[in-house]
């Protein structure tokens, strides 16, 4: 496919080029990992090769099962940890509570030592570290109740990573408690890294309800624009790029973009997030749209799941494998919002794509009601009052009664 082929279709409800989506990505991806960009059907790869290839995949898919079923098991952990929290009413549970008495118990008997010798210094460091002490206790009692409380009230993020829903497990179970050097840490019991209150903190990526109801607030306010544009009462048509760039720039941040393309972020429902619908729409694209994008991510010269998976994982997971660019995700999801918008704009109509009816022209003697009553668009034509004459292009307007 030449660069500069912008090749038409429908993407996720919407008519976009290849080369503002899809090919945005793709680019990069490219770029990022060398893909071979004139790869040609599994035909020709020898019989050797494909067995290769078999096993290269089947111990793909088995690498894919096992971090799915850890990815389950640190869910059901985290919540089983969530309830014994609330349980505990605020209060930290008898683990915490052992390893909190015996390190003040230390802190204890080193003061009295230190009275005893008279070492006013010595008290004055030792009161200092009972004191961080004290506060460390509150600071993981206020850690543990939040990661609870969201967890309870379901405002956790689905755009958490593998590794954020890990932590929330590992620093929110006693048994991985450790204080030490007047901090409390968690050890992973599988690869002994120590994790923070703080690393427990940001583990605990919230939906983003602020954002998602400015950005509706926006969307809904384009259908009243819509209304005067389409009955010919004035106003400028959807200007879909200007959308694009100005949703990019005021809704979409690298601190919220997770929650964006894994949560209801639009109150249409969960199965049309935005990765839900774009997995959708890469699983509908025919295998001859995906030969022409040459797109063989595991290279296996095989065009199938796995490299679907790949793109998807690739836009939507920020610690992907595949390479997660910010400002690539971006501007898909923004187009991506853009689209939605546009269809605010001009609103639905059963049976006729929005494509369809930008495209629809009135018949000759039309009336704008009859054309509305069709799916038509009179903003897109020229304005007037009376019907449409085929020689001029434009409504006729009628005369004004003279009184």
């Amino acid at each position: 496919m030449a660069k500069d082929d912008k090749t038409k279709r429908t993407t996720l409800g919407a008519d976009i080029n290849t080369s503002s989506a899809i090919g945005a990505y793709q680019d990069a991806l490219n770029a990022q990992r060398n893909i071979r960009s004139n790869w040609d059907t599994a035909s020709d790869i020898s019989s050797d090769v494909m067995g290769g290839i078999q096993e290269h995949r089947a111990a793909v898919r088995l690498d894919e099962e096992n971090k799915l079923k850890n990815l389950e098991a640190h869910k059901n952990q985290f919540a089983n940890n969530v309830a014994k929290i609330t349980e505990n009413s605020g209060s930290l549970g008898e683990e915490y509570y052992g390893i909190a008495t015996e390190q003040a118990k230390l802190l204890q008997e080193e003061y009295m030592n230190a009275v005893r010798l008279g070492d006013k210094e010595a008290q004055t460091k030792i009161k200092m570290k009972l004191q961080g002490f004290s506060t460390g206790v509150g600071s993981l009692k206020e850690s543990l109740t939040i990661a609870a409380e969201l967890q309870n009230d379901g405002l956790l993020s689905n755009g958490r990573t593998a590794e954020e829903i890990k932590i929330a497990d590992i620093c929110t179970n006693p048994a991985n408690a450790i204080y030490q050097d007047g901090e409390w840490f968690f050890k992973d019991p599988d690869t002994g890294q120590m994790y923070t209150t703080e690393d427990l903190d940001k583990s605990l990526g919230q939906i983003d309800e602020v954002t998602s109801k400015a950005y509706l607030d926006y969307e809904h306010s384009q259908t009243e624009k819509g209304k005067n544009f389409i009955n010919g009462d004035g106003g400028n048509k959807f200007d879909y790029d200007r959308a694009k760039v100005n949703i990019g720039d005021k809704f979409i941040k690298e601190d919220n973009i997770m929650s964006i393309m894994h949560d209801d972020f639009r109150r249409s429902g969960i199965s049309h997030s935005f990765r839900q619908d774009l997995e959708g729409y890469l699983n509908d694209l025919g295998d001859d749209m995906w030969k022409t994008f040459n797109i063989d991510i595991d290279k296996d010269g095989v065009v199938d799941p796995e490299d679907k998976k790949a793109i998807v994982d690739a836009v939507t997971n920020k610690n992907s494998k595949h390479g997660f660019d910010f400002e690539v995700s971006k501007d898909i999801v923004a187009g991506y919002l853009a689209m939605h918008a546009e269809e605010k704009f001009y609103g639905e109509y059963e049976g006729m794509s929005l494509a369809d009816r930008k495209n629809l022209t009135p018949d000759p003697d039309e009336t704008e009601k009859e054309f509305i009553k069709r799916g038509g668009i009179v903003g897109l034509v020229n304005f007037g009052t009376g019907k449409f004459d085929e020689s001029t292009g434009e409504f006729e307007r009628k005369k004004k009664k003279k009184y």
